[in-house]
């Protein structure tokens, strides 16, 4: 019996879904050439696709947006990550974002998720993050991000529910 993609999990989805490395989608969207080994990844999706990248551009840039980040660590990736986490603090604050919330995962009382930490960061607007992650300094530092994750889901949120 073949089964629907909507009748799969979430988890079985992102891991046979093909995703492009973060930053080489956003520097593809910028008109950069990207290695077609950047644009698969084997577990879960570490970055936008093309069509995720033009449906983000396309939000309102006038007002914040909260980037609701689920991940996932390789196994002792967490070490790794925590060098990332430290070194974003100052990027975000300098384009005038903010982590709002931080924490590990304890259980899923709804659904299947099987995600090891949640993250909230709240940019100024969609182009902000979008600049970030074409920066030098964030480009410096994200190599800590994908040697500490497996993948992650990252969902724009705004106050309201309403885009």
């Amino acid at each position: 019996m073949t089964r629907e993609p909507n009748s799969r999990s979430r988890r079985d989805f992102l891991t046979t879904a093909a995703g492009a490395s973060g930053v080489a989608a956003i520097a593809a969207s910028l008109g950069h050439s990207v290695p077609a080994a950047a644009q698969r990844v084997d577990v879960d999706a570490m970055g936008p696709t093309p069509e995720q990248i033009a449906a983000f551009r396309a939000l309102p840039q006038d007002r914040p947006v909260v980037m609701v980040n689920l991940l996932k660590f390789k196994p002792g990736g967490e070490a790794e990550y925590q060098k990332y986490g430290a070194g974003i603090g100052p990027i975000l604050a300098k384009r005038g974002a903010r982590m709002l919330f931080s924490g590990r995962t304890l259980t899923c009382l709804i659904g299947r998720g099987d995600w090891d930490m949640v993250a909230l960061v709240e940019y100024p607007s969609p182009a902000s993050l979008l600049e970030m992650a074409a920066s030098e300094e964030y480009q410096a530092i994200h190599h800590h991000r994908e040697a500490g994750l497996a993948g992650q889901v990252n969902y724009a949120v705004s106050a309201g529910g309403s885009g």
